[in-house]
C-alpha cells in the first residue's frame, strides 16, 4: 500500500476521552469528526483500548489458586471466545471506521494501547505483571493483536497498523532481547493476519547507544516506519526556550531524521503538540504546527499528527484528573470551534494538495554525521542537524557501529571518551579522506585519538578541565566558548584558522592525502544543545558559522541560497527532472527572503519577499 504524507491528528472523543469505547456515543463521534474534517484532517491515529477490547479476568479458588479465565463483567466462559475479545467493542470500532470513511479520513490503528497519557489500561487478568517480559502477558497480547487485525482488516480506510501507543512505557524491559521479543511478538501477530499494510513502531524515547534497551535499529528491522512524539519537553532539550523559536521548531525534524537515518526506515511525526497554555499561547501552538508540517514534508518525513483532535478540558476521569497537561490540547475547543492550531492545519492541508507526492521527490543530503560511541547520540545528532541547517546544508546521521554511507564530507561532532569509535569506522573514514578526497570535520570534547600529528597536523601540550571561558577569533568574527576539555595545541603542518585570546589554536585544517581534516578544539554541538538560546544566531556564539566555513563549497552549490540562519533550505530532486526548493523560516519573527534565481520557476506555496514567522516558501525550478 502506497503511503504519502499523512496530515491529521490523534483522536479520543470529546465527551469521554479514553472512556469513549465503554461510553460509546456515535452522535458525539460523528460531530467530532465533522469538526475535524473542517480543519483539513485527513488521517486519524486511533486507539482500541486494551482493557476494553480484551477484558479478560482470572478467577481464583482455594487459597488463591488459579481457577479459570473469563471475559467481561458477567464472567463469560472462553469456550467460544478463546481470544477474550469483546465483540461489542469490535462492532463499535467498525462503526467508527465507517464514520471516519464518510468524513474522508484514513486510520492508523495503535493496536496495543495499554498506556495512554500517564495511565495504564490493561486487562484485569494481567494487572500487576511485567507487561513487556511476562510470558502470560505475551500469550494474551498475541491473541489480542491477532483478533483485532482479523476483525478489522476489511476496513479499507485503515492504512497502517501501529504496534501501540508508546509501549516501551508499559513496563520495564529487563534486556534488549526482551524488548526485541516483545516487538517481534506484536509484529508477527499482525502479519499473521494481514500483510497488505505497513506497520509503524508507535514508540518514543528510542536510542542507539550501546547499552540502550529499546534500540532504533531493532525497531527498524521489525517495522516499516519508526515514529517520533516531539513536544517542547526536556527529552531533547526542547524546554529551554519558547517553542516557536528556532531550537524547538527544528527539534522535531532533527529528531525524526535521527530516527529514520539510524533505523534505516522512514519516520513520521506521529504525535506532536504542546502541554498547556502556561508555556505558550494559542497562536504559538499554531506557529509550532505550521512550521513542523512544512519542515516534515521538506525533509522527507511521512506525516504530522497533532495531539490531540478534541479538547478534554472538562473530563474528570483519570488521566485527565491527574495531569493538567492532558486537558487543553485540542485542535478545536470544547464547542468544536477551531482553535488557531486547527486553522493552521487546515491551511497546510490545502497547501499539501498542491505539492508533489513524497514518492516522486527526494531530499538532497550533503554530509554524513558520525555518532561516536560515548556521546549523547540523540542530543548531539539533533544539535549537529540544526547547526548544519542554520549554515545552509543538510546532513544524514550514521551510527559508528554500522556501515558508513559514501559521502564527500563527514562530521564527527563532540568526540569524547577513550573509545571514540570503532577502528573499522575510523579506518573507513580516513581512507575516504586520504584516497577519495573527502573532508572530515572533528569537533573535540575530550576524545582520545591516535596519530594526531599525521591526521590533524597538530601537537597536543595537554588538556585542562578548568571550565575557563575563551574568545576565539575567526575570520567571520569572535565566538565565546567554554570547553569541558581545554586542549592546548600547536600546529605541526595544519593551517590555523582561528586562535583564542591566549594564542592557542582552536580551529585548524590539515591536508591528508587527497582530502582535508578540520579540527575544532571544542564542541559547539554540546554548547548549543545545553544552553538556552544556544542556537540563536543573534547571540555572539553563532556556532553555525563554523559549520558554514567547513561546508562553504557545498553551500555554494545550492541553486537557491540563504545567508539567513533562521531560514533553512532543502532541495528535493523530482522524478520529472524538476527541483523543489523549500525555504522555511524557523523563527518567531518574519524574515526577508528575496534570492536571485537563475531560470524559470513557479511558487507552489507562500511568496518570495518576506517569509512570515514559522512559515515558508516552496518553489519548483524548471531544471536541476
Amino acid at each position: 500500500m502506497a503511503i504519502d504524507f499523512m496530515l491529521g491528528c490523534n483522536y479520543w472523543d470529546s465527551a469521554s476521552g479514553t472512556e469513549m469505547w465503554k461510553k460509546w456515543q456515535p452522535e458525539v463521534v460523528n460531530d467530532d469528526l465533522e469538526a475535524l474534517e473542517k480543519c483539513g484532517v485527513k488521517y486519524l491515529r486511533v486507539f482500541p483500548l486494551w482493557r476494553d477490547f480484551q477484558p479478560i479476568k482470572k478467577l481464583y479458588n482455594w487459597r488463591g489458586s488459579f481457577g479459570e479465565y473469563t471475559v467481561g463483567e458477567d464472567d463469560e466462559y472462553l469456550d467460544e471466545n478463546p481470544d477474550g475479545i469483546d465483540m461489542t467493542m469490535i462492532e463499535r470500532f467498525r462503526s467508527f471506521a465507517d464514520m471516519a470513511a464518510e468524513h474522508g479520513m484514513k486510520l492508523i490503528v495503535s493496536i496495543v494501547t495499554g498506556w495512554m497519557s500517564g495511565r495504564l489500561f490493561v486487562p484485569p487478568a494481567i494487572e500487576g505483571r511485567n507487561l513487556i517480559a511476562d510470558s502470560e502477558v505475551l500469550m494474551w497480547m498475541e491473541k489480542y493483536v491477532k483478533a483485532i487485525v482479523r476483525n478489522l482488516r476489511d476496513k479499507e480506510n485503515i492504512v497502517m497498523w501501529d504496534l501501540g501507543n508508546e509501549c516501551n512505557s508499559l513496563g520495564e524491559a529487563p534486556t534488549r532481547a526482551a524488548a526485541y521479543v516483545w516487538t517481534a511478538t506484536v509484529r508477527n501477530a499482525i502479519i499473521c493476519e494481514d500483510t497488505s499494510r505497513p506497520i509503524s513502531s508507535g514508540m518514543h524515547s528510542l536510542e542507539c547507544n550501546p547499552n540502550s534497551i529499546w534500540q532504533l535499529c531493532d525497531q527498524g528491522s521489525l517495522c516499516d516506519f519508526v515514529t517520533t512524539h516531539p513536544y517542547p519537553s526536556p527529552t531533547i532539550k526542547g524546554d529551554l526556550e519558547p517553542y516557536n523559536g528556532l531550537r524547538t521548531t527544528l527539534l522535531p525534524t532533527a529528531q525524526s531524521e535521527y530516527y529514520s537515518d539510524v533505523s534505516g526506515v522512514p519516520c513520521l511525526i506521529q504525535e506532536s503538540g504542546t502541554f498547556s497554555p502556561t508555556i505558550g499561547n494559542a497562536e504559538m501552538s499554531a506557529d509550532f504546527a505550521r512550521v513542523n508540517i512544512l519542515s516534515a514534508w521538506a525533509n522527507d518525513l511521512y506525516g504530522y499528527l497533532w495531539w490531540c483532535g478534541m479538547e478534554h478540558l472538562n473530563l474528570k476521569n483519570p488521566p485527565y484528573s491527574w495531569s493538567m497537561i492532558e486537558r487543553q490540547l485540542g485542535m478545536v475547543d470544547v464547542n468544536r470551534n477551531p482553535k488557531p492550531v486547527g486553522m493552521a492545519i487546515k491551511k497546510m492541508s490545502e497547501a499539501l494538495s498542491a505539492l508533489p507526492p513524497l514518492s516522486e521527490c527526494k531530499k538532497r543530503t550533503d554530509a554524513v554525521c558520525i555518532l561516536t560511541r560515548e556521546i549523547d547520540k540523540q542530543g548531539i545528532a539533533c544539535a549537529a542537524n540544526i547547526l548544519a541547517k542554520e549554515a545552509g546544508f543538510n546532513i544524514r546521521i550514521a551510527n559508528c557501529e554500522t556501515t558508513l554511507p559514501e559521502s564527500d564530507m563527514y562530521l564527527m561532532p563532540a568526540a569524547k571518551g577513550w573509545q571514540v569509535t570503532y577502528r573499522r569506522t575510523w579506518d573507513t573514514v580516513l581512507d575516504r579522506v586520504y584516497t577519495g578526497g573527502a573532508t572530515l570535520f572533528v569537533t573535540y570534547d575530550g576524545g582520545q585519538f591516535t596519530q594526531i600529528e599525521e591526521i590533524f597536523g597538530i601537537k597536543s601540550h595537554g588538556v585542562y578541565k578548568r571550565n575557563k571561558s575563551h574568545t576565539a577569533h575567526f575570520s567571520f568574527g569572535d565566538i565565546c566558548y567554554t570547553p569541558s576539555n581545554d586542549i592546548i595545541i600547536e600546529s605541526v603542518g595544519a593551517e590555523v584558522l582561528a586562535a583564542n585570546e591566549d594564542g592557542n589554536p582552536v580551529f585548524t585544517v590539515n591536508s591528508f592525502g587527497k582530502g582535508k581534516v578540520f579540527f575544532l578544539g571544542f564542541s559547539p554541538e554540546s554548547a548549543a544543545l545545553n544552553t538556552c538560546c544556544g542556537f540563536d544566531a543573534d547571540e555572539s556564539e553563532s556556532f553555525y558559522k563554523i559549520y558554514a566555513e567547513v561546508a562553504k563549497d557545498i553551500i555554494g552549490s545550492y541553486k537557491v541560497k540563504s545567508d539567513n540562519p533562521y531560514i533553512g533550505i532543502t532541495e528535493k530532486y523530482c522524478d520529472d527532472g524538476s527541483l523543489i526548493v523549500c525555504a522555511i523560516n524557523y523563527d518567531k519573527r518574519p524574515h526577508e527572503f528575496s534570492p536571485t534565481i537563475d531560470g524559470d520557476y513557479e511558487v507552489l506555496y507562500g511568496a518570495l519577499g518576506e517569509i512570515p514567522k514559522c512559515d515558508g516558501v516552496i518553489l519548483r525550478l524548471s531544471r536541476r
